[in-house]
């Protein structure tokens, strides 16, 4: 066994776990559509959080060819399923009283959601250094100028709390993992049409 497939198991579980969560979530708005209130705005961020955790899943793969891995870079990857999961905590309650008006619950913690998208941006950027270093994958500026812009955007999202501009962080959010699965698809052959 390779270092990349014992370190990819445990990082795998971190993000299945995440993925578990809003699935279980989305059923469960499903199981009780006629007593819960859904909000699109919510429903976006849970299609987004999924499409994270499938765009950390597959661009770990260029790990694989590492013989050994330091533990930066280990610790790193960690934290990145940890934010991924976290954010998903965020959009479901883990327990306590079921939701049953999710633009209510969304708006409670935006705040919280934000900080952490900035937290995952960090985690991110410096995921693509490590990469470049110790993996020697190319600098991806299309990586780096949509962290930027997601963290101006974040940033703003604190101060700011407007429904339109919460929609705006959204979108933008949404169409930088396109991109960045785009990037995987096309640039890396991760994964062929």
């Amino acid at each position: 066994m390779t270092i990349f497939s014992h370190i990819s198991v445990f990082i795998s579980i971190i993000l299945g776990l995440a993925v578990v969560h809003l699935l279980s979530g989305v059923s469960l708005i499903l199981d009780k559509r006629v007593q819960t209130k859904t909000y699109a705005l919510h429903g976006l961020w849970t299609l987004s959080m999924l499409f994270v955790s499938v765009n950390v899943w597959l661009s770990s793969f260029v790990l694989s060819s590492l013989e050994t891995m330091s533990a930066i870079h280990f610790f790193n990857l960690l934290a990145y399923a940890t934010l991924v999961y976290l954010m998903s905590g965020l959009l479901y309650p883990v327990r306590g009283e079921e939701v049953t008006d999710f633009k209510e619950h969304f708006n409670e913690n935006r705040f919280r959601l934000y900080v952490l998208g900035i937290l995952f941006i960090f985690i991110d950027a410096f995921d693509g250094v490590l990469e470049h270093y110790n993996a020697g994958v190319a600098w991806d500026i299309g990586q780096f100028a949509t962290l930027g812009t997601w963290l101006v955007f974040f940033m703003i999202g604190l101060k700011v709390k407007n429904p339109k501009f919460d929609w705006g962080v959204a979108i933008i959010f949404f169409i930088g993992l396109l991109g960045w699965f785009q990037s995987m698809v096309v640039e890396t052959n991760i994964l062929s049409w």
